[in-house]
Formats: C-alpha cells, sequence, structure tokens
C-alpha cells in the first residue's frame, strides 16, 4: 500500500479590521476554498505564525492602516525566511497600495469591487503559484519599468571553463571524438557538457551552438585557455 504523503496545509492570514464582514470574510474562505482562515487585526507580523509548516498567504486589507504602516508590515513579512505570498484586497482606485507590487511577494491585488466568488477563485490560483493582478495595473506597470536590454556577453551567461573549452572547440568544426582526444576526457563526459551548455545558451543544436559561439569567439578565446 502507498504511504500517504503529507502535503502543507493552505492558511490565510488575513489582516484587517475587525469587523462583521470580515468575520463573514473569513468564515466564506474557509468554506468556499477550503482553506484555514485567521484574521489579523495589527498590522505587525509575529515570527511564529511561520513556524506552522503551512503554504501561507497574507491576505492584507487595503485599508485597515495607513500606507505607512502597511509598508512596514511588508517590511516585516520581507524579512521572513520563509516563501509568503501576499495579496491587497478591499483596495480603492489609485489606492498608494498599487505602488506596493515591486515588492516581490505582492502577487495579488483585489479591488474593492471584487466579489467573494472573485477573491475565493484568486486566493486559489494564488496558492498554486499563479499571479492575481488587474490587467490594467500590470500594464501600468511595464509601460513604466521596461527599457531596452543590454546586450548579453558569454559572461552573463553561467559557464564552466570546461564548458568553454568544448564551445570554443565545437565552433571550430571538431567532432565529439575530436574534442574528447583533445581534453583526454571520454565521450560520454563530452556528451554531457554539450547537452549542459546547450541548454544553458538556449541552442538546441551544433550549428546554432556554433552561431552563439561565432558571436562571442573572442571572449571564448580568452577564457577558455588553460
Amino acid at each position: 500500500m502507498d504511504k500517504k504523503i503529507n502535503s502543507p496545509r493552505q492558511h490565510v492570514l488575513l489582516f484587517g479590521q475587525q469587523n462583521l464582514q470580515n468575520s463573514i470574510l473569513i468564515g466564506y474562505i474557509h468554506q468556499r476554498a477550503q482553506v484555514d482562515c485567521q484574521l489579523i487585526t495589527q498590522a505587525a507580523w509575529q515570527p511564529e505564525w511561520t513556524r506552522q509548516g503551512n503554504k501561507i498567504l497574507v491576505l492584507i486589507d487595503a485599508e485597515m492602516a495607513r500606507p505607512e504602516r502597511l509598508q512596514d508590515l511588508l517590511e516585516q513579512i520581507y524579512e521572513q525566511p520563509l516563501d509568503l505570498r501576499v495579496a491587497f484586497f478591499n483596495v480603492p482606485e489609485s489606492h498608494p497600495v498599487e505602488r506596493m507590487l515591486v515588492w516581490p511577494m505582492v502577487t495579488g491585488l483585489f479591488y474593492r469591487d471584487s466579489t467573494q466568488q472573485q477573491l475565493c477563485k484568486g486566493i486559489l490560483a494564488l496558492f498554486d503559484g499563479e499571479y492575481w493582478l488587474p490587467r490594467q495595473l500590470v500594464a501600468d506597470y511595464l509601460q513604466r519599468t521596461r527599457q531596452k536590454p543590454r546586450r548579453m556577453g558569454i559572461s552573463d551567461t553561467v559557464l564552466t571553463r570546461r564548458e568553454k573549452q568544448i564551445l570554443r572547440l565545437t565552433a571550430t568544426g571538431a567532432t565529439n571524438s575530436e574534442i574528447a582526444d583533445q581534453l583526454n576526457v571520454s565521450m560520454h563526459t563530452v556528451k554531457t557538457h554539450i547537452y549542459n551548455l546547450f541548454k544553458k545558451i538556449g541552442v538546441a543544436n551544433r550549428i546554432q551552438a556554433v552561431n552563439w559561439a561565432k558571436e562571442y569567439m573572442e571572449e571564448l578565446l580568452h577564457e577558455a585557455v588553460e
């Protein structure tokens, strides 16, 4: 009989005011999303919450405190050792919380007019590793932050010294057997290195690898010399 694997329980920490609306909300989340839900009434983090071994989603009411206090809460969450995901709900249009999407753990935002059904659907998506963000907000963020990328060099690709040597020899037209003889290694070793470096530089065959190597031949000649 197969042993049952105990997966982490899903747990929502809802930061919000102690009122009827939030009390009803945590009951609804627990019932419809089948996740544990706890109401936290102060914008401060307690480290013991991360010791439960659960997958934790921090759900923050955007109007529970001033933006500065919410910023402090994000600082505290960011310092935690676990991979926590954060989402804001009850967010008014053009609220300062929208600018907090720059935080790496903020993966969800629900506006004030979101229904409870939409909130539960988003919570389950967030637990599955997805993002739940308004399209226009994402578009505005990309518009502000995108810029022309700098040209990548070979130094940007993490190749080992041996992989650089093999890539340099491949670019000269050497066969796997010739590469193995020149480097005094087995054919199996050469094939393994070729497989790994193809993955790293994003090519599917030797022709593509040679074209990539030609572009950075000067760097390869400099870095691959023993």
